[in-house]
């Protein structure tokens, strides 16, 4: 509860400056209420995939998620998440590179459930990677374990060695990279819960600092 009032608290906080600056006329332009105005939208989301998160993650720990599986083909998620974030990696000068073989893809489980996973691996991955940067996603088909293999690699900033076993915690943010991205610190506990607890898959990371990270999903 208390990290939880913490990282409420620091979007609340800018709602409200922002707000009062609109109340006390301290706007002159039309350019600059504009300007607030999508600050406080921008910050407003934040608290609202906040709160999303901390519910889908209390609900998942509850035991109370009534998951709808179905045939899901990854190739499809794959192609959503790109079409939703390639604004932010154009921005970004960013290679988008796609690596998807072309087998069976179709694994049994929750679509938007599964579909949330891999939105939030590559847009880690966009948010962590230095303009100009490359992001690779893959998949492919693992016969011997009769699973498909995601993954999501990058040319970013790589994750320190004593981090690496902390990063799938609730609330846990490598410390230097917080001036790098806003962020929850709830996003990779809820992908851990999602393929773990409900798809009774394996999540992972490969990385070096300063040379990139992968993140790996096996369902």
């Amino acid at each position: 509860v208390s990290k939880a009032s913490h990282e409420l608290r620091t979007p609340l906080t800018s709602i409200r400056a922002y707000v009062e600056m609109l109340v006390d006329g301290e706007a002159n332009d039309e350019v600059a209420r504009q300007e607030f105005y999508r600050i406080i939208q921008n910050e407003t989301d934040r608290l609202g995939r906040l709160i999303d998160n901390m519910l889908n993650i209390s609900r998942i720990e509850a035991g109370i998620v009534q998951i709808e599986r179905k045939n899901v083909d990854f190739k499809t998620l794959i192609g959503r998440a790109l079409e939703t974030l390639e604004p932010q990696a154009r921005e970004k000068r960013m290679s988008l590179i796609t690596k998807v073989a072309e087998v069976d893809l179709t694994v049994e489980g929750d679509e938007d459930m599964l579909y949330q996973v891999v939105l939030n691996l590559v847009s880690n991955a966009v948010k962590y990677t230095p303009d100009g940067g490359r992001v690779t996603v893959a998949a492919d088909s693992d016969n011997l374990t009769r699973c498909v293999v995601f993954s999501v690699s990058d040319t970013g900033l790589g994750i320190p060695p004593d981090s690496i076993p902390k990063l799938f915690d609730k609330f846990y943010r490598v410390e230097n990279y917080k001036r790098v991205a806003k962020g929850t610190g709830l996003g990779l506990s809820l992908c851990k819960h999602i393929v773990e607890t409900l798809h009774h898959g394996q999540i992972g990371i490969e990385s070096k600092l300063g040379m990139g990270s992968k993140f790996w999903v096996s369902i």
